[in-house]
């Protein structure tokens, strides 16, 4: 049985003057592919508590163990939001080596690359790359740190057929190398991909039940 990674209990968090989540519970275990499924405003929220990116309300978030909004960074994690990067005048190598030199213990420029399948692009400058090449890009920065967690924030969202079915591809291979990967999506087909879905209806966790694989 894989251990927990994440865990949230009773989650209540405030942006604004709403209430955009109201007692959200899940765990998730290391390693797979977990959706947050429901409106845009919700599955984003839990995955900024996740990231310790909001202080919740009431409830606790627990990512290996630890507080993320209390202890950053334990254990390590990464994050790919919606609006992505822009690089310009810079290859795909130059954007990496500079994400790298800010980073504590970074992964090597040849393994970031090789993981989101990006080697054979590494003098292609920003400006050239298709969308879902840039998504990949995003998807690399967050692996330099050594992330053991990815948290994406509508990762197929623009994408053509092909270039959603390579992101897809490589957040597969993560998960199967132990990283666990959450996203946030408004797209049933998506959440429908994932190992399993939590589900968010008014802010609630209506369910998280598991779902087919699917290509």
């Amino acid at each position: 049985m894989r251990a927990q990674m994440i865990e949230v209990r009773d989650l209540h968090v405030r942006v604004g003057e709403g209430e955009t989540v109201r007692g959200v519970s899940f765990s998730l275990a290391k390693g797979g592919v977990y959706a947050l499924f429901g409106p845009s405003a919700a599955g984003t929220t839990v995955l900024e508590a996740v990231a310790g990116l909001r202080r919740p309300a009431t409830g606790t978030v627990r990512v290996g163990g630890a507080d993320p909004y209390e202890h950053p960074g334990t254990p390590r994690s990464g994050a790919v939001w919606r609006d992505g990067g822009l690089f310009p005048g810079l290859t795909v190598a130059e954007v990496v080596d500079t994400w790298r030199r800010w980073t504590l213990d970074p992964l090597t420029r040849d393994e970031v690359l090789r993981l989101t399948g990006l080697a054979g692009l590494a003098g292609v400058a920003f400006e050239r790359l298709t969308a879902g090449q840039r998504r990949l890009l995003d998807v690399a920065l967050a692996l330099v740190g050594r992330s053991d967690v990815l948290l994406l924030d509508e990762p197929a969202a623009g994408l053509d057929a092909a270039d959603a079915r390579r992101v897809r591809s490589v957040l597969r291979f993560l998960a199967a190398h132990g990283v666990t990967v959450v996203l946030a999506t408004t797209d049933p087909a998506e959440a429908a991909r994932a190992d399993r879905a939590v589900v968010l209806a008014d802010g609630r966790a209506r369910s998280g039940g598991a779902r087919p694989l699917a290509a």
